[in-house]
């Protein structure tokens, strides 16, 4: 792999003129292409490769780009860039889509260069007769119309959503005086503190969630679950509304499926993935859902009695079980989550994680002070591997404002590595932490820990991969139902003892979590966890049946929600919750009908591990990992790649333990 020298952008420089220059001339040249492709009697696959692939390769890229830097430093001038370029951008890829010229030099080159072409051509090849199908090629030119103001439509209700989303989250605030927070530890009073006896609180989630979890001011916790529940809904003066853009959304996409022929979009999500069909996923459902629910009542059940009986509440609300839920866990594991926290200094937790990294697949991070990024707090490293580089990872971790709340990563650079270009992979993993304190120390939750050590399995599946084509290298072209297994295979490395060691620096003493502490911690591990389970099932079957139904109005998806809610959940609601209007796994990211894929990959991923436990060396095991899944990228089925590794398919027995499911 070529060394990264003009490899990356200076995105301390790039500003909105400049994204508009890239992104207008790689457009025109990627339009200019399909036209010259378009007017060949044939072409070969090789030249196709380093005409067509590769401007489509530069345009995705900058568009990625765009796309990544107003979810992480929003501004006017980017969100009305976006807007000047994403219709024009989704009009050509349906355009493309729909290339009946294109069709053919495919099937031409499939029918005479099959025996010389290798195996991942011959996997892109049959992905682009698949998407030929999903973007229209078989329609006539009306519907092929219709089809492409659908997709415009579409785009701008996503982004119009996830925009409601950030602006609601934004623009609330609250300034108490400190007696409101009693209960709130004290280092963690220094996040609000604005002077001497004000407090700031909002409603990104390190400012949010302590508040509900620690302060003892019911008052306070239900207005901030009343605020956070309702964001970007009818409520609060009906700022930033996203009801009529759900029902828009999930009308589109059921036009969109029906159109293609599908019955609805569920089963047109499906096409694409591991499961079958929707009986096969809400069959997997129910059954964890039957399996999870009499732990789940038992488990309400306690936080309803001693919420009355050391509370004195007799109604349990849903603004005091993130409160009432620390205190019982306090009482019953002799810990809290911030006295856990102590041990978990971010710098060490990176140092343990690169080393953790190293042990299973040989790979090391390099710090790279020399290359820019978007925001200060960003820190980007070097990847190399057998001592050559294989990729670039931004860490920007802190919560702020003009910043998307969540966790997520995003790739930065696909893997292309042909006769006229070399690319390495590049990623970056975005977070919301509660920045360093005064004194320069970031502290993590361990669910804290967790999410990075997931984030971090979704970078190392892009960034480890020798897939060459961009169209398959990485997690591009993975079943979107299995791209969660290298990210909740790297989890459970956080519950390991030796990997815990190495993670964990308490921040007076500096040693790491004691054997009594993470005994507490392992016998709290399935504390709750059939609340939690029922919790994602209910939001994974409301994404199956929201796409199977009609929905015309907001009371239609509200109605869904209640009798689902009935069905599966153990932990009665309040009418005004909206959390559907600021979901934006479902209506702004890639989870339409596929929200399942969490507990879907998750079997395959506690399979996995499963081998993995109690292991002295992990590099043996992480090896064959590497070569079976991580490095394979979308070249074959993820159920050949599992069973790979395996040696079987996948068994539930695995996922229900690593659940504290009995």
């Amino acid at each position: 792999m070529t060394n990264f020298d003009g490899q990356f952008l200076h995105f301390d420089k790039l500003c909105s003129s400049q994204l508009d220059k890239l992104l207008e001339a790689n457009l025109t040249v990627a339009v200019d292409t399909l036209d010259q492709v378009e007017s060949e009697i044939q072409i070969s696959w090789n030249s196709l490769q380093d005409s067509l692939y590769l401007k489509l390769y530069n345009l995705s890229q900058i568009w990625v780009i765009t796309n990544h830097l107003q979810s992480v430093n929003d501004s006017p001038e980017l969100r009305k860039l976006k807007e000047k370029y994403q219709n024009k951008i989704s009009e050509f890829y349906v355009r493309l889509g729909q290339s009946k010229k294109l069709y053919s030099i495919l099937k031409y080159i499939k029918a005479n260069e099959s025996e010389h072409l290798d195996q991942e051509a011959i996997r892109i090849i049959n992905n682009e007769f698949r998407d030929f199908k999903l973007s229209g090629i078989e329609l006539d030119a009306n519907k092929q119309t219709e089809f492409k103001n659908i997709q415009n439509k579409l785009t701008n209700l996503i982004t119009k959503f996830e925009q409601n989303v950030m602006d609601a989250t934004d623009s609330y605030s609250k300034t108490v005086d400190l007696e409101y927070l009693k209960g709130v530890p004290e280092d963690l009073l220094a996040q609000y503190k604005i002077n001497n006896n004000k407090y700031k609180i909002t409603l990104h989630i390190p400012s949010y969630l302590p508040i509900m979890e620690y302060c003892e001011n019911r008052v306070l916790r239900e207005e901030l679950y009343h605020q956070y529940v309702t964001r970007a809904s009818e409520f609060n003066g009906g700022n930033f509304n996203n009801s009529q853009n759900i029902c828009e959304i999930l009308n589109l996409r059921h036009q969109k499926a029906q159109l293609l022929g599908f019955n609805d979009y569920t089963e047109l999500s499906l096409f694409t993935k591991m499961a079958k069909d929707a009986s096969e996923v809400l069959d997997f459902l129910y059954n964890l859902s039957e399996k999870s629910k009499e732990q789940a009542i038992k488990e309400f059940e306690e936080l309803k009695d001693f919420a009355k009986i050391n509370y004195g509440i007799d109604s349990l609300e849903p603004w005091d079980i993130p409160f009432i839920s620390e205190k019982l866990q306090q009482y019953k594991y002799s810990y809290s989550n911030w006295e856990l926290k102590q041990y978990f200094q971010l710098d060490k937790i990176l140092d343990g994680l690169f080393k953790l990294i190293y042990e299973l697949y040989q790979v090391e991070f390099k710090i790279r002070s020399d290359i820019p990024s978007w925001h200060p707090d960003t820190k980007v490293y070097e990847l190399s591997k057998d001592n050559k580089s294989i990729g670039l990872i931004y860490l920007d971790l802190f919560a702020r404002n003009g910043k998307q709340s969540g966790a997520w990563m995003n790739s930065m650079q696909d893997r292309f590595v042909s006769t006229s270009i070399t690319k390495a992979p590049q990623a970056t993993i975005i977070c919301n932490f509660a920045p360093p304190t005064s004194d320069g120390i970031a502290l993590l939750t361990f669910d804290e820990v967790q999410t990075l050590f997931h984030e971090m399995g979704h970078s190392l599946h892009h960034l480890l991969t020798t897939i060459n084509h961009f169209n398959i290298s990485g997690i591009n072209g993975v079943e979107w139902d299995a791209v969660e297994l290298p990210s909740q295979f790297m989890e459970y490395f956080a519950w390991d003892r030796k990997i815990l060691n190495n993670i964990s620096s308490h921040t007076k003493t500096g040693l790491s979590i004691p054997d009594e502490l993470y005994q507490k911690l392992i016998n709290a591990r399935y504390y709750q966890s059939g609340l939690a389970m029922l919790r994602q099932i209910e939001f994974a079957v409301l994404d199956i049946k929201l796409h199977q139904a009609n929905i015309s109005s907001s009371q239609d998806y509200l109605e869904l929600t209640n009798k689902i809610r009935s069905q599966i959940a153990v932990i009665p609601q309040v009418g005004y919750n909206r959390f559907l209007n600021s979901f934006g796994h479902i209506f702004a990211g890639g989870y339409a009908s596929g929200y399942y894929s969490y507990k879907w990959a998750e079997l395959l991923a506690t399979d996995i591990f499963s081998v993995f436990e109690n292991k002295a060396s992990y590099s043996i095991l992480g090896n064959k990992f590497y070569n079976t899944i991580l490095s394979q990228g979308g070249l074959n089925p993820m159920l050949d790649n599992f069973i790979a590794f395996m040696g079987r398919e996948p068994e539930i027995d695995a996922l229900l333990k690593n659940s504290g499911i009995h």
